[in-house]
């Protein structure tokens, strides 16, 4: 079975998700859209994927490789191409196996599809447990003993969550993410590798490195205090120094 795939670079719904990546690499629930919808055509027998993004596709398939991970051959080139002749056509504005689930129609609409998708990801995902009702968490992930937790959220793998830090509801926090004591979170997106600060408040935004999109108006925001907001692996910044500062401040207190 033949497919070719049509992934949008762009949206004018979401035009800042397509700041730093094409669209459909955008993080999504521990993966990509893009990603989500390869495991699903592969679990329906698809076994050739002609991948059309313009002039992003060569990009898009350094990332994702030639298919091996999902056992399917993925190129990219003309969707005219006898080779795929008759092959179904299907865009990534959602997911092929939950074709009724719009993508790209605003920043809600993202944010309230990963909502609505969550357990059912969460459940296929190797290693992520629910730790309590509705809260998720992959491997080797900490989390402080009084940290709070609450549902529905997600909760990669690789994170820290610090002593007295809030998560939720309504919240994903993607792979290698620290969040240090007392961070906030609720209703909103944290993007992988990012480090939100002691006392961090984040509400209905979805902060990824430095960069702070507000999900309600689309404004972004740079935050230029690393300590408030950043890269968790930016130069100078260490997590496990982190790490030892929080276990020795907790050990004598």
């Amino acid at each position: 079975m033949k497919v070719i795939l049509h992934c949008p670079i762009d949206a004018p719904g979401v035009p800042a998700l397509s700041r730093r990546t094409p669209l459909v690499l955008a993080p999504f629930l521990g993966s990509t859209v893009l990603s989500h919808a390869l495991t699903g055509l592969a679990g329906e027998g698809v076994k050739q994927v002609r991948l059309q993004a313009g002039d992003k596709t060569a990009e898009i398939l350094r990332v994702i490789g030639k298919g091996d991970l999902w056992g399917l051959k993925i190129s990219g080139g003309l969707a005219h191409d006898p080779e795929f002749s008759g092959a179904r056509t299907v865009s990534l504005d959602s997911l092929p196996q939950w074709p009724d689930i719009a993508l790209w129609t605003s920043y809600p609409t993202w944010f309230k599809a990963q909502l609505t998708l969550m357990e059912r990801l969460a459940r296929m995902r190797v290693g992520m447990r629910e730790q309590r009702a509705g809260v998720f968490v992959g491997l080797r992930t900490r989390v402080a003993a009084d940290a709070q937790l609450v549902g529905p959220a997600w909760i990669g793998d690789n994170v820290f969550i610090g002593a007295g830090a809030i998560v939720g509801p309504e919240v994903v926090i993607e792979d290698d993410s620290y969040l240090d004591d007392g961070a906030e979170v609720v209703g909103s997106i944290v993007g992988p590798g990012t480090y939100a600060g002691s006392f961090t408040e984040l509400k209905r935004s979805f902060a990824w490195g430095r960069e702070l999109l507000s999900l309600e108006t689309g404004s972004v925001t740079e935050v230029q205090d690393r300590f408030l907001l950043g890269e968790a692996k930016a130069p100078g910044f260490s997590i496990s120094r982190l790490w030892k500062r929080w276990q020795k401040k907790n050990s004598t207190s």
